[in-house]
Formats: structure tokens, C-alpha cells, sequence
């Protein structure tokens, strides 16, 4: 009897787009002038104390050494230097401070921002169990959410190379672009955190600020935006009524595979939501929102820890949940993409032949003229040699960058 030992098989990540995406972004994309004066309104405050730049006269200067957070003066850093030096690291580039102003200065992604806070804090329910004293005493009351935020490789096949290969697979030039983790209020599991004087004091002022708008009655949420733990920016959002409004009514999401060809409806939740967006900075090839930005070393280093069983900290868990969620990261066969596209190509053909204008018994027998072309390409499949082959070629690539 003999024996044959099994045949290791090298996982090989592909990107694929779809045909329509370039099209579907800009329908539904804001124009970069738009973006770019809602970056403009955006203001940044003092690390410690929270006086506003150019507000109050104040001018903000960038820490020396990691060059993410501000001060209003040399008091206010050597106050803050104790809990500062503790996340105070170089390699962290701009952060995601500059991420974060173009998000809140994009119409569209502010807008399910706030219908996800809406669904958090059920705001779009308050009027079916609430009166309307106690409804006013929670819009009125400062809220606070917690999102963990990521930069990630912009071709998918790079971030599950990081991902599987862990160590073992590098890239120097590797694009980048924020992608939208987990949202959460309060923090679970972590100790109980109070909101600072300084957060109270920002909150103020944007309720102040919303309510000289004639936003009474729309509440203002404190979120603060967390990168890997080394960095966290605190911004006032304020949830208006068509935030509500698209919370309550709930409207599906639809997305095409790029592989399979499978459409993907999604109900309405802060979930699909995260995934939308995140879906819509993938598509914005050409950096329209302003989101895309270098793979730092950090970047990696979190993608690589999500992908070890004996990492678990809260922004593994967070990545991990983004992963287990999104339609993107789920792994494919050759034999399934080819299935689901078959599979496809019939029901197509089923609804032009049911909405047909020649009856039944006067069609020509045989194939149909186009049915050659309604045919899904077959990928070409991989045999053993080819895997040995791009197995050797990863090797040779990894021992000539180390």
C-alpha cells in the first residue's frame, strides 16, 4: 500500500475590481471642491487645555517629537508632557489628524457617520418610547462614542499577504487609506472612563454653536476617532435631522462582487454603514476624499497582530470584527468564483428568455447566437508546479529585502 503525503497548498491573493465602480463613485461622490471647503471649516484645539486655533487668537504648534498633537504654549505641553510621553513615538507621519478633517468635511461620509450614530444612541426611536421632555433631556445631554479607525493597504491582496504571511512578507512602497474598524459607547470591557473637563468644555461649545444654528434639537455627539491606541482625536459631530430621518426609514445597501459577479444587499445598521464607506474610500482611486495615505510601520504591525491567535488587545478585536464583517476579506476558490458565476450567467439568460418577445414555439432550436459570449471566462487554474513555483519566487523576494 502506498502512501502519498499531502501536497502543501500556497495561498495566492488576488485583487479584482468591478467593471462599474469608477461609474457608481462618481454618481455618489461629493467633488473635491466640496471636500475641500469642509475641510476648511474644521478647527483644531489645544491638546491640554482646548482653546481653539485661530479662534481665540491662538496660534497651535505640533509636538517636536511625534508631531500629532498641538499646543497653545510651552505650559500646556510641559503640563501634558507626563501622560503624553507614554504614546510620544516618531514613524507616525501627519496621524490621522488630517484623516479625520476630511472625513467630517465630506458631506457623504459625515452624513452616515451620523446615521450610525443615530443608530447607536437610537435617537431615530426616542419620539416611540420617550416624551418629549425626556427626549429633549437626552438630545441635550453630552454623548460620547468611541471608532476605531485603521490605515490599510489600498489593493486587498497586500493586506491579506500582511495578514497570512505576518512577518514574513514586507513591501516598502505600499499605498495606504482610513478604513472605518468598530464603533462602540461606552468602552467595553476597558475601565471606566469620564469625560475630561477639556471634552465637556468642546461639547459646550458645539452644543452652543448648534444651537445658534437652529439645531435645538438635534444632539451633539463627542467621537473620539482611535488609531492602533497611539493616537486619538476627539470631534463634536452634530446629528441633524436627515441623519434621523435615514436611520428611521432604513434603506438597503446594494453591492456587486467583483469576482462572483453576486449582488449583496445589506439592511441598514451601523455595520453595512461602516462598510459602505469603507467600500466608497476602496473605490476613490484617486484620492478625491483626500483619505489616502503611506502604510506606516504601525499600520503593518496591527494587520499582522489581528492575524496571530495570541494577540488580542482592543484594536485587534476591533480589526478582527471589521474583517469577520465585510464582504471583502472573505476568501474564495477558484471552483466557488466560477460557480457563483455560472450561476449567474443562468439566471440572466432565464430572465431574457422569460422576458422575450418570441413565443416559445416559433424559437429556432439550438444555442443562442450570444450564448458564447453571455459564457463567464474560466481563470485558469493552478497546478502544483506553478504553486512550487510562486512559493519559490516569495522566498527569493523575502530574503533579498532582509
Amino acid at each position: 500500500m502506498s502512501s502519498q503525503r499531502p501536497v502543501e497548498v500556497v495561498p495566492v491573493f488576488m485583487s479584482a475590481i468591478h467593471g462599474d465602480r469608477d461609474k457608481e463613485f462618481r454618481k455618489t461622490a461629493p467633488s473635491r471642491g466640496v471636500i475641500k471647503e469642509g475641510r476648511r471649516e474644521q478647527t483644531l484645539c489645544c491638546t491640554k487645555c482646548g482653546r481653539w486655533d485661530e479662534n481665540e487668537g491662538v496660534k497651535l504648534r505640533q509636538c517636536i517629537g511625534c508631531k500629532v498633537v498641538f499646543y497653545c504654549s510651552k505650559e500646556c505641553q510641559k503640563e501634558d508632557w507626563p501622560f503624553h510621553k507614554q504614546h510620544c513615538e516618531e514613524g507616525l507621519g501627519e496621524g490621522i489628524q488630517p484623516l479625520i478633517k476630511s472625513v467630517t468635511g465630506n458631506p457623504m461620509l459625515s452624513h452616515y457617520l451620523q446615521v450610525c450614530l443615530s443608530l447607536q444612541f437610537r435617537l431615530h426611536q426616542l419620539h416611540l418610547v420617550l416624551s418629549k421632555a425626556d427626549r429633549d433631556r437626552v438630545i441635550r445631554s453630552p454623548l460620547f462614542a468611541h471608532i476605531d479607525v485603521g490605515i490599510e493597504p489600498t489593493k486587498i491582496a497586500e493586506f491579506m499577504n500582511l495578514y497570512h504571511f505576518k512577518d514574513e512578507w514586507d513591501s516598502d512602497d505600499m499605498d495606504g487609506m482610513l478604513q472605518f474598524h468598530d464603533l462602540v459607547s461606552p468602552w467595553p470591557g476597558m475601565p471606566e472612563r469620564k469625560p475630561t473637563n477639556m471634552q465637556l468644555d468642546i461639547w459646550r461649545r458645539c452644543r452652543k454653536a448648534a444651537d445658534e444654528d437652529g439645531d435645538n434639537d438635534c444632539a451633539v455627539v463627542l467621537v473620539q476617532f482611535v488609531n492602533n491606541f497611539k493616537q486619538a482625536i476627539t470631534c463634536p459631530i452634530v446629528v441633524d435631522k436627515e441623519a434621523v430621518d435615514t436611520a428611521r426609514r432604513a434603506p438597503t445597501f446594494s453591492m456587486v462582487s467583483a469576482l462572483s459577479g453576486k449582488e449583496i444587499v445589506l439592511q441598514m445598521s451601523i455595520a453595512s454603514c461602516f462598510e459602505y464607506m469603507n467600500s466608497q474610500i476602496r473605490a476613490d482611486k484617486n484620492d478625491r476624499f483626500r483619505l489616502r495615505a503611506p502604510m506606516r510601520e504601525s499600520d503593518k504591525e496591527l494587520i499582522r497582530n489581528a492575524g496571530k491567535k495570541d494577540v488580542d488587545n482592543f484594536s485587534v478585536r476591533a480589526l478582527r470584527v471589521k474583517i469577520g464583517r465585510e464582504y471583502v476579506y472573505k476568501s474564495h476558490t477558484m471552483e466557488e468564483i466560477e460557480e457563483d458565476r455560472r450561476k449567474v450567467a443562468e439566471a440572466r439568460r432565464a430572465q431574457a428568455a422569460a422576458t422575450s418577445t418570441v413565443g416559445e414555439e416559433r424559437r429556432i432550436e439550438g444555442p443562442a447566437e450570444n450564448e458564447e459570449a453571455e459564457q463567464p471566462n474560466t481563470a485558469p487554474k493552478m497546478n502544483r508546479a506553478e504553486r512550487r513555483r510562486l512559493e519559490r519566487e516569495l522566498k527569493k523576494e523575502q530574503k533579498r529585502r532582509r
